[in-house]
């Protein structure tokens, strides 16, 4: 078992820069907009000696807010009641005010560890001035200053100690279990967090009927059979246009970029709206990334006659996705968990497909019979087009090389021949798979 620390604090004051500095690479988003981090953001890194998950929080207010706001308090409230060591972030540059002391009142109750960090110490004039925030009543607090990553070698050895004090092992076992990511995509208000919070059967994200709660991406993990799930909960992806400059933007690259550090991709789609081309956009990002894919349809608790509707769905998935006939399709309600069960197990199952191997002696025979049905049209300066072999590459996703007397004259519908072919013989059922002519 790792340790957890959680890394909290008032709004602004250089949490998710810290985040990302001790992380190594920039997961969270940074702004100068107080409010931008709004759930906890966790993920597994390396202190030295000790393997941790770190986790960023939105910032702890009191100010009276709308419902998301009190969410926030709610959502940071739960890293501090998980988190074996929470680090409580200052701003150094600045006098205290009563929203630190609010803090300090929430972080007595958990009976944590606690490191207090003066962030922001940019110069030496404000590191010799962060004496004054051992008012707090945390002792002496740690100078740093994230953004020119000053004292953060310190900071790391504070937390080390802590972890040792608690009595974490340094040599954890290797897990037994097969660990498979699962991106949650979407447009905006279409229910990933709830669908997520369903499958956990407890709250883990924020969930709000205001489109674009979600910021940055989230993962929660959870165990389901023989498998490690992390579910990436991301930003709604909106049309390039209707993107907003600034943190919205990097929202939606951090969505894509959650497409290719994942096995599987749910492409969640909203029942009361049909099948828009924004969710036919999002598709073929996720086949060009090489991804599994499952189709879930949300807010399946709004049909008048479920079985009538199921079936008008499908034939519109059919016509509209007609270039994902091997991608499963789930109805779904986050509402009333209606399907989520299923769901695990089909993700499962794309996982494994990915996995699959065939041996060359099988491909070998398959490409024997394919082309005896089926030749390639064209041909190069007058001499007919040959395929010569085919060979199984990689996996995750599948890879085959065809060698072929002239690739570049292979129309890509004889691609698509020999992919559903391919597809018919040995499955790869919720993966894409790619072929290489060569």
């Amino acid at each position: 078992m790792l340790p957890i620390v959680a890394i909290v604090g008032k709004p602004n004051t250089g949490k998710s820069t810290l985040f990302n500095k001790l992380l190594g690479q920039r997961r969270a988003i940074e702004s100068e907009i107080a409010g931008t981090t709004r759930d906890r953001l966790m993920c597994k890194t390396r202190l030295n000696e000790y393997q941790a998950y770190l986790v960023d929080t939105g910032g702890i207010t009191v100010a009276e807010g709308d419902s998301i706001e009190a969410n926030v308090k709610e959502q940071a409230k739960i890293a501090i009641d998980g988190a074996d060591i929470i680090v409580f972030v200052a701003d150094g540059s600045k006098a205290l005010s009563s929203e630190d002391f609010n803090v300090v009142d929430i972080l007595r109750k958990s009976g944590k560890p606690i490191i207090l960090v003066a962030n922001k110490c940019d110069n030496q004039e404000i590191r010799d001035n962060v004496y004054s925030l051992s008012e707090l009543g945390f002792g002496n607090a740690v100078p740093v200053s994230a953004l020119h990553k000053f004292g953060l070698d310190s900071l790391v050895k504070y937390i080390e100690d802590e972890i040792e004090e608690l009595g974490f092992d340094k040599n954890v076992p290797i897990d037994e279990f097969k660990t498979i990511r699962v991106s949650f995509l979407g447009t905006p208000n279409v229910g990933k967090s709830s669908l997520i919070n369903a499958i956990l059967g407890r709250k883990e994200v924020i969930v709000s009927d205001v489109p674009g709660t979600t910021r940055d991406s989230v993962e929660v993990e959870m165990k389901y059979k023989e498998h490690r799930f992390v579910f990436v909960d991301t930003a709604g992806v909106r049309k390039s246009g209707k993107v907003e400059k600034g943190i919205e933007k990097f929202s939606v690259l951090r969505s894509l970029r959650a497409i290719e550090d994942s096995d599987v991709t749910v492409l969640v789609l909203d029942y009361s709206k049909g099948i828009i081309s924004q969710d036919m956009h999002i598709s073929s990002e996720i086949i060009e990334r090489g991804n599994g894919l499952v189709l879930v349809v949300n807010k399946s608790d709004l049909m008048d006659e479920p079985k009538k509707n199921e079936d008008w769905f499908i034939s519109t998935v059919l016509y509209k996705f007609d270039f994902l006939p091997w991608a499963p399709l789930v109805f779904t309600s986050a509402k009333n968990k209606k399907g989520i069960g299923g769901l695990l197990d089909v993700v499962a199952n794309c996982y494994n497909e990915r996995e699959k191997k065939v041996s060359q002696s099988d491909l070998k025979f398959w490409l024997e019979e394919t082309i005896a049905k089926h030749e390639p049209a064209g041909s190069y300066h007058g001499k007919k087009n040959k395929i010569l072999s085919i060979k199984q590459d990689g996996i995750k996703p599948p890879s085959f090389t065809v060698r072929t007397r002239y690739p570049g004259s292979i129309h890509f519908s004889y691609k698509r021949y020999l992919e559903n072919k391919l597809r018919e013989k040995f499955g790869f059922n919720g993966t894409a798979i790619r072929i290489d002519f060569r």
